[in-house]
């Protein structure tokens, strides 16, 4: 589980390959949370393609608790569906 302060950013790194291990771009991919109050968007989360199978997922945070990220993608690739638990805390000084 990543750990973050309220109001950064958390960054995933996702590499997708096809079935040979050649890097491929996947379709698309999409990507939400769900907050700690259990509302889910995709507000605040971007994917960027910063190479041929190479999709960085940037999640702003907003709030403390735990977050939960879905990464999906489409196509010839893999992996399909990503999960990750994000830590938010408030401050990083204990």
């Amino acid at each position: 589980m990543s750990k973050v302060i309220v109001g950064s950013t958390d960054v995933t790194r996702v590499t997708y390959r096809d079935r040979d291990g050649t890097l491929t771009n996947p379709d698309v991919t999409v990507a939400w949370v769900k907050k700690p109050d259990a509302t889910v968007t995709q507000t605040g989360v971007t994917v960027t393609a910063v190479s041929t199978g190479i999709r960085d997922i940037d999640v702003v945070t907003d709030v403390e608790g735990i977050w939960y990220l879905e990464i999906t993608a489409t196509g010839t690739i893999a992996p399909l569906v990503i999960e990750k638990q994000i830590c938010v805390v408030a401050s990083s000084v204990a």
